[in-house]
C-alpha cells in the first residue's frame, strides 16, 4: 500500500499558493490538482471538498502556532518575557513561510470562526495570560479582551503590511520594535 502523505503535502503547499494568489474561492480543485500535478480524483482522496482543504490547512497552522504560543508562555514567568519570546515566534515563523503566515492571516476572516474550542483560540488564549498577569499585579487591570485585541492588532497589522507589500523588512527585523510597542500601548 502507498503512503500518501507527500502527495498529501504537495498538494496542500500547492493548494495554499493558489489560495494567497487567486482566494480561496476562485481557486478550483482543476486548478490545485493541475498545479500539483496529480489527476482530480487523487486530491478527493485527501479531502472531501476544497473548502474541507482550506479549513484544514487553517485550522492546522492555527491550532499549532496557538499551541506553540502557550508552550512558550508556559515557560516565561513573567507578561514582559512571554511577550518578547511569543512576538519574536510568530515572527520567526512569519519569515520562515510567508505563504502559509499570507493564507492564515487572508483566511482568518473566513476561517477563525471554526475555531470554536476556547483552547485553540489565540485570542481567548491571550486574555489568560493578561487575566494570570492582572493577579501577579505584572500590570493594573482592565479588560483583557482590550489587552489581547492591542497585542493581536499591533503584531497583526505588521504581518498584514508585509503580505501587501507596504513593508520588506523581515518580520524578525522589527521584532524587538513590536514587543516595545505592545508594552508601551499597555504601560508595562
Amino acid at each position: 500500500m502507498r503512503d500518501g502523505s507527500q502527495t498529501r503535502k504537495k498538494l496542500e503547499r500547492c493548494a495554499l499558493a493558489l489560495f494567497v494568489k487567486k482566494g480561496v474561492s476562485a481557486t478550483t480543485i482543476k486548478d490545485i490538482a493541475h498545479k500539483a500535478q496529480i489527476a482530480e480524483g487523487t486530491l478527493y482522496r485527501h479531502y472531501v471538498s476544497k473548502d474541507e482543504l482550506a479549513q484544514h490547512l487553517f485550522t492546522s497552522a492555527y491550532e499549532e502556532m496557538t499551541q506553540a504560543l502557550k508552550n512558550i508562555a508556559q515557560e516565561k514567568p513573567t507578561l514582559k518575557e512571554k511577550m518578547h519570546a511569543m512576538v519574536h515566534y510568530f515572527c520567526e515563523k512569519f519569515d520562515e513561510d510567508p505563504i502559509l503566515f499570507n493564507y492564515l492571516l487572508i483566511a482568518q476572516h473566513n476561517q477563525l470562526k471554526t475555531i470554536v474550542d476556547n483552547e485553540k483560540n489565540a485570542h481567548e488564549f491571550m486574555v489568560a495570560i493578561f487575566n494570570d498577569a492582572f493577579k501577579k499585579k505584572e500590570i493594573p487591570k482592565r479588560d483583557p479582551n482590550f489587552c489581547a485585541a492591542i497585542v493581536l492588532g499591533i503584531v497583526l497589522q505588521a504581518a498584514i503590511s508585509r503580505v501587501y507589500g507596504r513593508i520588506t523588512d523581515t518580520m524578525v527585523s522589527d521584532a524587538d520594535q513590536l514587543v516595545v510597542a505592545i508594552q508601551g500601548a499597555l504601560n508595562f
